[in-house]
């Protein structure tokens, strides 16, 4: 007996009436409306509400048949989840689309434009996936199959909670060598094959196998694995070389090995960091230079120039792993992981992440990485 109800919001009768249908059929029970403003009252009023399938533009019902001609509701989708989500935390969101298969076309079929406007779309907090109705159109029973599984398996009462994404390293190797790892692992080959599968052959030193697979990889990457999502988001402003990524790796082969998950100072290989063109800046050349920046010097001796504020310098130096656990913080607020604040717990000199971490290898095409690797 499933004891909850979807909402549905699609200004469209034609779809409204298909997802209507699909889920009656499926035994669950639903309220539907084609007003953004209707769905946020309906969200707040009724508790059962536990899902919710939104479409992501709204027009003025009823529209003309003339696109020029419509006028859009005041409430898109996005903006009904957002207004949701900070009232209800319990209710997981489904966003259905048409704009994004509109931009790819628009954009001579750019299947990058795709890849971003989807991820985009995913990685609002509150949404657990994204459907296209393209999809819909073209495999029916399919896509709805997958939609009513999704819906059917997050539920688990009342007190569900919308939950984080999960970081995961990626390494790439070339086909063969994922064909060779899979059938070590006694397993069939997949576009992304999780660590755990291999960890379980190494009995004697996972630690160093771990190492020796970062060091073997032709290319490294950031993914993000989104609540119920079907694919990986490839997570863009992390390089391989960055101390972010460093970070992030030490974690997560933490978490791989079973150990306490959390980074100290003498855990963080620091690395200077690179200017814009490249080139590796010399923290004391660049103090140096402030210094001549913000004094001028006369008869009167050393001054400060007009306009330049002097801030106070702390008796202690500032954790080189405090800033980089800062600036790591901030980009995974923007990646909508999590609230930079929330990132990172501080205790006694360690870092301890509030997000999930992984490894997966992935299949990396040599030719493509060795072309970026000449450039």
């Amino acid at each position: 007996m499933i004891d909850f109800k979807v909402l549905i919001l699609d200004d469209d009768e034609k779809w409204l009436a298909l997802h209507e249908r699909r889920l009656s059929k499926a035994g669950i029970d639903y309220v539907s409306t084609q007003s953004g403003q209707e769905a946020i009252k309906i969200a707040r009023t009724d508790p059962a509400v536990k899902f919710a399938l939104i479409d992501e533009i709204l027009y003025v019902c009823p529209y003309p048949l003339e696109e020029e001609e419509r006028e859009l509701q005041r409430w898109q989708g996005s903006g009904v989840i957002r207004e949701i989500t900070s009232h209800r935390s319990d209710i997981q969101f489904i966003m259905v689309t048409a704009a994004v298969q509109i931009d790819v076309e628009r954009q001579a079929g750019d299947v990058h434009v795709f890849r971003r406007e989807t991820a985009r779309l995913r990685r609002q907090p509150g949404i657990v996936d994204v459907v296209h109705k393209v999809d819909i159109e073209e495999k029916p029973e399919e896509t709805y199959q997958w939609l009513l599984d999704l819906v059917k398996q997050p539920i688990a009462g009342s007190q569900a909670q919308v939950v984080t994404p999960k970081v995961l390293i990626g390494l790439g190797f070339s086909i063969q060598a994922l064909e060779a790892v899979a059938e070590q692992a006694e397993v069939k080959r997949r576009k992304f094959m999780p660590i755990e599968l291999l960890l379980r052959k190494v009995e004697s030193n996972p630690a160093r196998f771990l190492d020796q697979l970062f060091k073997g990889a032709e290319e490294q990457r950031i993914y993000l694995e989104m609540p119920g999502s079907k694919t990986l988001d490839l997570a863009k402003g992390i390089q391989s070389d960055s101390s972010a990524f460093q970070i992030l790796s030490f974690l997560a082969k933490q978490s791989m090995l079973g150990q306490a998950i959390s980074i100290a100072n003498e855990d963080y290989a620091y690395k200077p960091r690179r200017s814009s063109h490249g080139s590796v800046v010399d923290e004391a050349v660049d103090q140096i230079e402030r210094q001549a920046f913000a004094y001028d010097y006369s008869d009167q001796g050393r001054q400060v120039r007009h306009g330049v504020q002097i801030e106070r310098v702390k008796s202690t130096p500032t954790s080189r792993l405090k800033v980089a656990i800062s600036r790591l913080s901030k980009h995974l607020q923007k990646l909508n992981v999590c609230p930079s604040r929330q990132a990172f717990i501080h205790e006694q000199g360690c870092y301890t992440p509030s997000f999930e971490l992984g490894i997966v290898l992935y299949a990396v095409n040599l030719t493509k990485s060795t072309k970026r690797t000449n450039q």
